[in-house]
Formats: structure tokens, sequence, C-alpha cells
């Protein structure tokens, strides 16, 4: 009946607009007597394959399942990917607006709820994402033993779960996941445990034993940690690798002019949104905030948003990213590796990453650029001529570049610098996440103003390497102001300045330099351990009108660092900071930095951090 309602709207509602030329609107209203709207959604969206669509939701709670929901592949970079079953799957269409009215969307099991693909001009905003169970195991720890190596957790009441032998699975509608990869968490300040580290189970040694000492109550032996969890604290497991980032909430691929307003991702299995090969991305009011007095610790098991290989603008205003398991955001590009050559300018690269295979990377007509992997210097660029991508694992790439003159051709990384997005990042919090803020590795212009952090790790992270996580790449111009940063660096996973900009690089020089221009001023920060700033390899940077505050909310976990560390880095500008309420005994360390401009009072020394230094 309900299906049938949908049918002769969509009919009708076709017919005028093919006489107008107008955009199509439907209207779902919530019934309670439809058990899954998945059919409904798969119904209006393959009767509009084109798009020019409005679909408009009610107030209520609509449950989706995954047993009728389209399959598609997807190639899903920093996630894992698959053939995914997708609630509103957008797929080569124009001019498509998904519009709720705080509207709650119910996901039932093994899915993604959105998936652009293709697509432009898409807008998606009023509506709320969440799943029927978390797709993390957590409880309280009520009792530990540090001899034994062993801790007793009350397990959560919505959480899932059955214990075979010693081994124990939690579990959703239709998936299981034996432990993996866990964490430690304050339930009083909702933030990972202050040093977190020391509780980190090494999940390549092996899974925990598990026994149930009563329903809803387990031991955990085994424990291979430094330390065993505190009492009270919240234990949190999202499983292994390859199972733990299978389902993102919203991917973005190959699309354009993709905005998402209002839009409350409240549990994800893998990242709450990944944008790839797109351009033009906007996130307004976008959060991923738990529910409003939840006890849970998690909402995404991986990061809020992430955006490979993009292009145009990327805005994100006034949003709300936390209890995340991973950052915020991170923009960058990638870095694959050449294998063989061809002929003089066609040539196999592959992917450094398992988690990059299959990603788009590159168009005909787009820039290439080479670089030596190991020093990250540019050794030259052309534009693609032709990219094969037959095999998801290595591509046959053609260039205008002549790579046959390069003296070691397999010594070479290739990056596409065409996919250079600007990035504004405005009025947003990040809180009670692990892992760091920002990561920002894109050539276009960038600028984050007006927000608050309060990470575990770093605030904002500028890097690059092409022998780990085969992230590019270099920036050209980022403006970092009036930002509010408290607390950083809690985790114990290695010193996590506010600003760390820390390309891999093992030789390290004045005659190049990775990243281009960094301006950090006009931020207040209130922090407790001793290294503020660390930067190595920048052409122009500027640490200027900032506040800097000892807490002394936490011991410092790494004492003895300079407040600020730059290496080799050039036009050095460290002027009009207020230090007055820094750590009397803190210092200024310049290692290979040429015109240097300094007003900071403090003692200046060559020090450099031995956690990052690889001279």
């Amino acid at each position: 009946m309900f299906t049938n309602n949908i049918r002769t709207i969509t009919v009708f509602f076709a017919f005028v607009c093919a006489l107008a030329g107008c955009r199509q609107t439907v209207d779902v209203h919530f019934d309670p007597s439809v058990a899954d709207y998945t059919p409904v959604v798969r119904e209006i969206l393959e009767n509009h394959p084109e798009g020019n669509i409005t679909l408009r939701f009610g107030k209520g709670v609509y449950p989706f399942y995954p047993e009728k929901a389209p399959e598609e592949f997807l190639n899903v970079s920093n996630n894992d990917s698959g053939n995914k079953r997708v609630a509103f799957l957008l797929k080569n269409m124009k001019n498509v607006r998904i519009a709720g009215d705080e509207t709650d969307f119910m996901f039932h099991g093994s899915m993604t709820p959105f998936a652009v693909k293709g697509s432009e001009n898409v807008e998606i905003s009023g509506i709320s994402i969440d799943y029927d169970y978390p797709w993390t195991f957590e409880g309280t720890v009520l009792s530990n033993d540090p001899v034994n190596r062993s801790f007793v957790v009350k397990v959560f009441s919505d959480s899932k779960y059955r214990i075979v032998g010693d081994r124990l699975l939690f579990s959703g509608y239709d998936w299981e996941y034996p432990m993996g990869e866990s964490i430690v968490f304050d339930p009083s300040t909702h933030r990972p445990w202050f040093d977190t580290a020391a509780y980190d189970h090494g999940y390549w040694s092996g899974e925990m034993g598990a026994r149930e000492i009563e329903p809803g109550v387990v031991e955990f032996t085994r424990l291979s940690a430094r330390d065993v969890p505190p009492v009270g604290s919240i234990w949190d497991d999202k499983g292994p690798t390859k199972l733990n980032r299978l389902y993102p909430a919203i991917a973005v691929l190959c699309s354009k002019n993709v905005t998402l307003e209002n839009v409350h991702v409240y549990r994800s299995g893998g990242m709450s949104l990944i944008a790839e090969y797109s351009a033009d991305v906007t996130l307004r009011n976008f959060s991923t905030a738990a529910h409003e007095g939840s006890t849970r610790m998690i909402t995404s098991s991986a990061d809020a948003t992430h955006f490979v290989n993009c292009k145009g603008v990327i805005t994100l205003e006034d949003c709300r990213f936390e209890s995340m398991l991973d950052d915020a955001t991170n923009v960058h590009g990638i870095y694959m590796l050449v294998d063989t050559l061809l002929s003089s300018n066609m040539l196999r690269a592959s992917f450094g990453h398992f988690q990059q295979e299959g990603n788009h990377f590159a168009e005909p007509g787009d820039i290439m650029r080479f670089v030596d992997k190991a020093t990250l210097k540019p050794v030259g660029q052309g534009k693609l001529i032709s990219i094969d991508r037959t095999d998801r694992k290595s591509y046959v790439i053609e260039t205008e570049f002549d790579a046959s003159a390069v003296d070691a051709p397999s010594g070479l990384a290739i990056e596409n610098i065409s996919c250079d997005a600007s990035v504004v990042i405005r009025g947003c919090t990040v809180r009670y996440n692990r892992a760091r803020s920002l990561l920002l590795s894109t050539l276009g212009d960038v600028l984050v103003e007006n927000c608050d952090f309060k990470s575990q790790m770093s605030g904002i992270n500028v890097s690059g390497d092409a022998n780990f996580w085969f992230e590019s790449g270099p920036t050209r111009n980022i403006v970092i102001r009036n930002n509010r940063f408290e607390d950083l660096g809690i985790g114990g996973n290695g010193p996590m300045p506010v600003l760390l900009v820390d390309p891999v690089l093992p030789v390290l020089g004045n005659d190049f330099y990775y990243h281009d221009k960094i301006v950090f001023t006009g931020n207040h920060i209130s922090t407790f351990d001793s290294q503020l700033v660390y930067a190595r390899s920048v052409r122009s940077i500027e640490v200027s009108d900032n506040e800097f505050i000892d807490s002394g909310n936490y011991r410092p976990l790494f004492p003895n660092l300079s407040a600020i560390d730059l290496q080799s880095c050039e036009n050095v500008k460290i002027e009009g900071n207020n230090f007055a309420g820094w750590k009397d005994d803190a210092t200024v360390s310049l290692h290979n930095c040429i015109h240097v401009k300094n007003d900071s009072g403090l003692k200046i020394v060559d020090s450099p951090n031995p956690y990052f230094e690889r001279r």
C-alpha cells in the first residue's frame, strides 16, 4: 500500500516536471507500520536515475535494513573497500536533495547509509544517522589485577556479545567481530584516559582471554599492555584491522558540489564521512556527538571526516566533532610508488597502503608530479595521458614526463598535484576523540579560524610521507588563527605539540623545503606538556601574537623539550607571543634555521626533539 502510494506520487510529479523542467519533490511521511524504508527509498531513486529530485522526510525514526538495499562496490580510501549494501545510493545523478525535518534514520546491520558516486549538486540536510547496535565494545572496569595481567569489565547494556572458548565476540544485527584495537577512556571527562598508551593492548600479540563471571560481567586475561586499566575507566574495543572500517556513514566518490547541513552521525562502522577524488564539499553544522546523556564514549570507529585527492574548496563550518576514534579531519593526497618503467613515459605504479587500493587517483589532464620517495624532492612533472585501473593494486600510467631520464625510476613516487583542494575550517569544535584534531596536507590555501581543539594528540598536524602512510603532500599556504587549544597530547603516544609539522624526511637541509608557508597567529593555548610548536623543512613559518598558558591540569609526559622546536626552516618569525603564563624554563630550539626574527625572550638552544629527529 505504502509503496504503491509512493509510485503514484513519483509518476505524477515526473509528468509535471517533464513539462515544466523543474526538480521533482517527493514527500516520504513516517508510517510506524513500515518495517523497512530501504525498498521505499530504492524505488524512488531507481525511478529517477538522472536525479532532479528532492526527497523530503518528516519527523520520525525511519528503519533501514540491508536485505533489500542495492549493492555497490565502493572504493573508500582509508576505510575497507568492497561490496556494500547502501540505503541511499546516488549514482551518476544530478540535482538531488535529501531533506529531513529533525528526521532520524536508524540503520540495522552491515550497510552504508549514503553513497554519493559520480554525482553533482547533492544536498543532504536535517537528518541524523544511527545504528541499532554500537560498532564498538564498551564497559566499565570494575577491578584489576596487575600481577595476573587481568581486569574485570561491566559490559554496557546495549552491547551484544558471546564468549566462545575464551574468545569474546561482540556483534550487531548481522555482523560479529572479535576483540582487536582497544583504548581506555575517562568517564568524568569523556576523553581518553591520561597516558592511555600505558593501557593499550597490543592486538598483534593476540586476543585477550575472556571469561564471563556473571551475565554482563567479563574478566579479561592475557593483557599485553604496560599497565592494567584503572578501576572506573571505560574499556573500549573496536575489533581488528580490516573489520573495523567497513561501513562509513557517508561516502562521497568522484562527485562535486556536495553539501551536508544539520547532519548528525551518532554511530558509524568506519568514518562518518569519506570523500575521495571529489570537488567542492561543504559541511555546515555537521556533528559526530553522542546522544545527549549517553554513557557511550565512542560514536564513529574512525575519523569524523576524511578527504583524499579532492579539488575545489572543502568547507567545514560550525561543526562538532566528538567521540570518534580518529581525527576530526584529514585532507591529503596519495603517493603511488613506481614499480616498473614500461617505456620512457609509461609505468606501472602501486599503492603503498592496502586501504588506498582502488583509489581513483587521477584523470587524463591532471598533472602528475614525480618525487624521490626517500627525500620527497620533486624530480619532474607531466600531464597524465592515460590511466589503466584494471588491477586495483597497481595502475598503468602514461604521462608526458620522461621517467627514463631519472637515474633510478624505481625510487620514485607519484602524486596528483591537480588535486589541490583549498580548505576553510571555521567555528568548529573537536574534543573527546582519540588521535588528532586536524591533519592538513594539501596544496590549496588553508584557513583554520575560531575553532576549539581538545584532542588526545596534536591539534594541527601537517605531515607528508612516501614510506609509511603514503599520504602526500606538501603545502603552499596555511593560516591558523584565533583558535583555542586546551590540554592537547594527553595520550602518551609520544610528544604531541599543539602545532606539529613533521614530514618524513630522512635528510634535512636548506636546499629544499617540503612545506612552503605556515602562519600560526592570534591563538590561545592552555596546555600542560613542554612542547608547543614543532616544525621541520618549512620555507616560511610564523608563530606570532599567541598566548601560551601552562594549564597545570596534568603532569608533563615529555618534560624538558623546547617550547618551540624548528629544524631546517627559513624565514622564521617568532614575534609578539605572550609567554608570561608559560613554564619558567622554556626554551626555543633552532637547528639549521636561517633568516630568524625572534623576540620571545626565551633562551635559544640547538636541541631538536629526539622523538622526531631523523638527522
